[in-house]
């Protein structure tokens, strides 16, 4: 990592500290810190983008981490998508860009508004609802220091939601559980980006075009623009980099959300929807082998013999995914494992409503 002293004036955001004093020691901290690309004489910016909408009761959390990080360069825009309650009197207590809209269009429409105004090289993306360490952007950085041919950089759900409930639990610990399974297979890069944390390069953000702003509600926006995205920008990616979220607090949030997903997805053009779901072939073996088994369940009554059939449908699946009980397990144990796995079987339902809706959305837009 290449270590410089700044050749311009250092931003640092530290909110409600009025001591000189300390302002003037965590300066030399970061002149100590401070990081650069191989080859630049001066320190990049990064530019922060975080889209709100009524998250009065998130917003300083993540603007309090963003104050620890202690990053130079650092430039934070806060996009209200007209909140109704305290979202931006919150935000104007930070030393932040605060641009409010005055109609609600969207995360993909603030998104744009926020890189538009921004100034960085780095686009920051992150969401409203999340927790990290504070050491978490600057061990980024180093390594695009050391890999400055990356495009960026991507993090991983942490095990533990913010909110404890069952499906937050799920939720959380499913997607760590899966991200971690994908590292462990020596993948290390990957064309695609987190936007709960997710770092791009300008560059690379306006090639792909921005974010599709006819979607307006916060759902797989990102997944669209992952799929415009070039395969031959690879962001990285760590099993360290854990950034803890709020995710649905019922089972009920938690399947509509993947409803709208799976119907979503099914609008991208076949190599758009190649592209999304290739790390994942063997969750869609696994969920095609679940649908079997309930199919064969469901027969058995009529035909008894078949209920053989539909438990070994059940080991296979398990076979496909066998990560995911086993980690429910060394996490949270037995109970919550059988739960788990109830659980993942109940998600056939919103997926496959969610395909069937996507595919009449598609045959409906042709035949119109």
């Amino acid at each position: 990592m290449a270590t410089v002293l700044c050749s311009r004036p250092i931003s640092w955001r530290l909110p409600g500290n009025k001591n000189a004093m300390l302002n003037f020691a965590l300066l030399l901290t970061y002149n100590k810190r401070t990081t650069c690309f191989p080859g630049r004489s001066n320190i990049i910016m990064i530019s922060v983008i975080l889209p709100v909408y009524n998250e009065a009761a998130h917003i300083a959390t993540v603007l309090d981490c963003l104050a620890a990080s202690q990053v130079p360069n650092l430039e934070v825009i806060v996009v209200d998508d007209a909140s109704t309650d305290d979202t931006a009197q919150i935000c104007s207590r930070y030393s932040v860009t605060l641009l409010r809209r005055p109609e609600n269009g969207g995360p993909a429409r603030c998104r744009n508004a926020g890189a538009a105004a921004s100034h960085g090289e780095l686009l920051l993306f992150l969401d409203a609802d999340i927790q990290f360490d504070p050491e978490l952007l600057p061990r980024i950085m180093t390594h695009l220091d050391a890999h400055p041919h990356l495009a960026g950089a991507l993090t991983l759900t942490a095990p533990e939601p913010l909110n404890p409930s069952f499906a937050g639990r799920f939720v959380a610990l499913q997607d760590y559980l899966r991200y971690t399974h994908i590292c462990a297979q020596g993948h290390r890069s990957w064309s695609y980006i987190t936007t709960r944390f997710g770092l791009l390069k300008r560059e690379v953000f306006e090639e792909v075009g921005g974010f599709n702003e006819s979607l307006r509600a916060a759902a797989y926006e990102d997944l669209e623009f992952c799929a415009r995205m070039s395969e031959r920008h690879q962001l990285a990616l760590d099993p360290d980099w854990l950034v803890r979220h709020h995710f649905p607090d019922t089972l009920w949030k938690m399947l509509r959300r993947l409803h709208v997903n799976a119907r979503g997805v099914m609008s991208f053009p076949r190599a758009m929807r190649r592209k999304v779901s290739a790390p994942f072939t063997r969750d869609r073996n696994a969920r095609i082998l679940l649908a079997l088994s309930w199919l064969l369940g469901a027969c058995g009554f009529f035909a008894p013999p078949l209920w053989i059939g539909a438990a070994l449908c059940q080991l296979g699946a398990l076979r496909q995914v066998w990560w995911l009980p086993r980690g429910f397990y060394r996490h949270e144990g037995l109970l919550f494992a059988v739960k788990g796995w109830l659980v993942y079987n109940a998600t056939l339902v919103p997926f496959a409503t969610g395909v069937a809706r996507g595919v009449a959305d598609t045959v409906r837009r042709r035949v119109i």
